[in-house]
């Protein structure tokens, strides 16, 4: 693929505006005066290290990139079937589509983000159709299958911006009224 048909379809992506929305200048420094704010509400819930790891870092601005889905890809299949080289050459397939990434390993909400995993994370097992991973999935299903079982896999689309967000914090809360024992007191 060529840079320009890259550089085209992340644009097109970001253009978006269901998902996407343009902002004035960086927030990291509003952002990091609210994560202060809840600290400093919070105070008597929260550790002395706990408090340190969640303000104290160095904030980098996260990256935006796109994965392109190949495997996805017809256009991308039929030369792969139909080539008997190592190497394919397609500029602009034109059925390609990205997967969107924002890499912020230090970005302003990265260490309440982790936080927030390390204390939710007993819960999710809690849920009745959760599955880990795809080995976790093998571990539900039987050896053997009778001949008329059916297995439908969903391709699903913009999971995480799809769930409202009032929808998943009362998700949240529920699973933590039900199980609040299960959180860990302190995660340092």
């Amino acid at each position: 693929m060529d840079k320009d048909h890259y550089k085209d379809m992340v644009l097109n992506q970001l253009e978006d505006g269901v998902f996407y929305q343009k902002l004035n200048g960086n927030r990291d420094k509003s952002t990091m005066s609210k994560i202060r704010k809840l600290i400093k509400e919070y105070s008597d819930n929260l550790t002395d290290k706990e408090k340190d790891y969640l303000k104290n870092f160095e904030v980098k601005t996260s990256n935006f990139y796109g994965l392109p889905k190949i495997h996805k890809s017809k256009e991308i299949q039929d030369h792969v079937e139909n080539c008997d080289s190592m190497y394919i050459k397609i500029n602009r397939p034109t059925d390609l589509k990205i997967r969107p990434i924002i890499a912020g390993p230090s970005c302003s909400t990265q260490r309440l983000s982790n936080l927030l995993d390390i204390l939710l994370k007993p819960l999710c097992i809690k849920v009745p159709s959760f599955v880990r991973d795809d080995m976790d999935f093998l571990n539900y299903i039987p050896d053997r299958v009778p001949l008329d079982t059916i297995l439908v896999s969903f391709d699903v689309i913009s999971l995480y911006t799809n769930i409202p967000h009032e929808l998943g914090l009362k998700a949240v809360q529920y699973w933590l009224e039900k199980y609040l024992d299960e959180i860990p007191g302190t995660f340092f």
